[in-house]
Parts: structure tokens; C-alpha cells; sequence
């Protein structure tokens, strides 16, 4: 896996050996990014079930200002704390290392508020539904922020979670990503 664009790009990230975890591909990382009209500069960003981090770091490199992890995978902790420091990150990221039920439960308390929020978890579990369904009573989106769910094709998303409205879904082989807007 490499950095599609920005500061860092070309620059590869430390991932997965294996089928267990599937991380997001290169092709439609590039796609995500492409679809989504958001200047960069400044944005902050949560990236939920990170993995090996390559959402978030992606939006590092074309200039976001901070993103906020949320793993609880130790085997994905191991490789997302290796690519924010070989990268020299650190300043500009924030790991928690909670289930996401959790971390939007503490993020909340805090008060913080994202522009972008991605979440891939693990296909054939229900989460997106849960996630979003979480992440719409939670206020910690800013106004027009987008949310942004890599989800199974099979996996039935409503159109709406209270103020997030779908705006677009794409598919990828057995990957859907679904755009919702705030």
C-alpha cells in the first residue's frame, strides 16, 4: 500500500500479510479521495476501525490538520503506531486505543467535532449500520461534514440517520462506499 497523493506521496505504508484483515486498496482509497470535493488544508479527521491507518494518513498528506484513530485491533495498533512514526506523524495524530463504541463515547465527552469521518469495519458484522447510527446521535460532526462508509456490497445502509442524508454510493468489486452528509 502507498500514499496516493499529496506531501507523502508514494510513500508506502506497513500493512497486513494474509486475508484476515482486509485493508482499503490503493484503487479505491484514490477513488474515495477523488469523489469527496473537500479542501484538505485544515480539516480534521476521525478515522474509525483505522486498521493500518491509510484513510486518515491519505488525508495527512493532502494537508489535513489532525486526525484522530480509533483501533482496538492490536495487531492493527502495531502497524498503525509504525506508519504514524515512520512517516513522522505523531504531531498531527491522536490514537485511541478503544472499541469505536467507545472512542465516539469519549470523543464526545470532549467536545471534539470532525469535517470527515471514515469508518471500514469488519464486513458481515452489522457495524456500519450501528456506526452511523451512533455517529448521527452523537454531534461530534461540524456543519456540512461528510461521513464517509466502506461497507460489503450485501450490506443494507439505510438513506438516512437522522440529520446524515446518503449523497452518493459507489461499488468497487464487493466493496460498497457510501457518502453521507451532515
Amino acid at each position: 500500500m502507498r500514499i496516493v497523493s499529496g506531501k507523502l506521496k508514494g510513500r508506502r505504508l506497513a500493512s497486513f500479510g494474509g486475508r484476515r484483515i482486509r485493508p482499503t486498496s490503493d484503487i479505491v482509497r484514490e477513488a474515495i479521495f477523488n469523489i469527496l470535493t473537500v479542501e484538505w488544508e485544515g480539516k480534521e479527521v476521525l478515522d474509525l476501525f483505522s486498521g493500518t491507518g491509510a484513510l486518515g494518513i491519505e488525508a495527512l498528506s493532502r494537508g489535513a490538520s489532525q486526525v484522530v484513530f480509533v483501533e482496538n485491533h492490536s495487531q492493527s495498533l502495531l502497524l498503525l503506531d509504525k506508519n504514524i512514526n515512520t512517516l513522522s506523524l505523531s504531531d498531527n495524530c491522536k490514537v485511541l486505543k478503544l472499541r469505536v463504541e467507545k472512542g465516539i463515547g469519549f470523543i464526545k465527552k470532549k467536545g471534539w467535532k470532525f469535517d470527515v469521518v471514515f469508518l471500514d469495519p469488519p464486513y458481515g458484522k452489522g457495524l456500519t449500520d450501528d456506526t452511523l447510527r451512533l455517529i448521527a446521535g452523537s454531534d461530534i460532526l461540524k456543519e456540512d461534514g461528510v461521513v464517509v462508509a466502506e461497507h460489503h456490497y450485501k450490506e443494507i445502509l439505510s438513506n438516512r440517520y437522522r440529520k446524515l442524508q446518503l449523497s452518493d454510493r459507489r461499488k468497487y468489486g464487493s466493496t460498497d462506499v457510501s457518502f453521507f452528509l451532515y
